[in-house]
This record gives C-alpha cells, structure tokens and sequence, in this order.
C-alpha cells in the first residue's frame, strides 16, 4: 500500500503487555519486545517463570526492572466461602465450560482470599490481574475484591 493515509495519528508509544507462561519463546519475546508480562502458570511456577524471564532479559542486555510483571488469577470472593462456592456452581452449571477453569479459581471469603495473593505477590510478581468469570456480574462482588485486595497490593 502507498500513501496511506493514518487519520487521526498515533498520539504516542502504547505499552506492549504479552501474556502467558512459556518459558523458551513468550518470555522471550517479552523479554525482547513487552513492556508488561502478564504470566499465566500455578502459582509454584512462578519463581521459575520469573528465573526464566531474567535469563532471557540478561542474554538479550535488557534490563529486567524495565519489565512490569503481573500474574493472571480467577478468582470466586463472596462474604463466606459457602456463598462463593454457591456462585461458581450456578455458574458453572448455567455455563458448563467454566468447569474446567474451576480447579484453578481463588475461592472464599475475604479472609480466605487475602493470604492467597499475599503470597502470590511475595512470589516476585510486581502485582496481579483478577477476572471474576463465575460472580463478578453479583452486585457487590468487585467492590468486596477491591476492599479485600487493596491492602495486599498497595503494600507491595
């Protein structure tokens, strides 16, 4: 194509986030290209992921700070684990495919949820990303994961 016209122009550099676990070709590519890593593995991975992802930056010359790190959850919060079990089974049987998603979902109340992603974030990762695939349309539900997990991330 020739004088192609871009209307409205870029207004600047937009951030690269590459998401994923693989250890010899995604972590080399953020390594080579991101700006973010979204990392997606269980959470005993992570170290490994991390460890991975510096040998990649140091074989490259990147400098590894330069990378801002998340960690992909699922999570399932309600103000007791009963109710929050409750949810992600009538979500899983009004949508049957989030069963195979349900082993790795964080579940429970907030006091149950809030040591789960302490740890996650004292694994290395620079801060998480939360989806709430079987009750976050509950009202109240993303209010109850930001008032549980403010603490924990703005401590990090």
């Amino acid at each position: 194509m020739h004088d192609a016209i871009n209307s409205p122009a870029p207004v600047g550099r937009i951030p690269v986030m590459i998401g994923g676990g693989g250890e010899k070709k995604t972590l080399r590519m953020v390594a080579q290209y991101a700006d973010e890593s979204n990392i997606i593995c269980a959470p005993d991975e992570i170290p490994r992921k991390l460890a991975a992802l510096d040998e990649h930056c140091e074989r490259l010359g990147r400098d590894r700070s330069q990378i801002t790190v998340t960690y992909q959850t699922s999570a399932v919060i309600a103000p007791t684990k009963e109710q929050a079990q409750a949810e992600l089974d009538a979500a899983v049987a009004a949508i049957p495919e989030l069963a195979a998603r349900a082993g790795g979902v964080i579940l429970g109340s907030p006091d149950e949820v809030r040591p789960i992603y302490e740890r996650i974030l004292a694994s290395g990762v620079d801060g998480v990303t939360v989806n709430l695939p079987a009750n976050g349309h509950v009202p109240g539900r993303v209010a109850l994961l930001g008032e549980t997990l403010a603490p924990v991330v703005n401590r990090s």
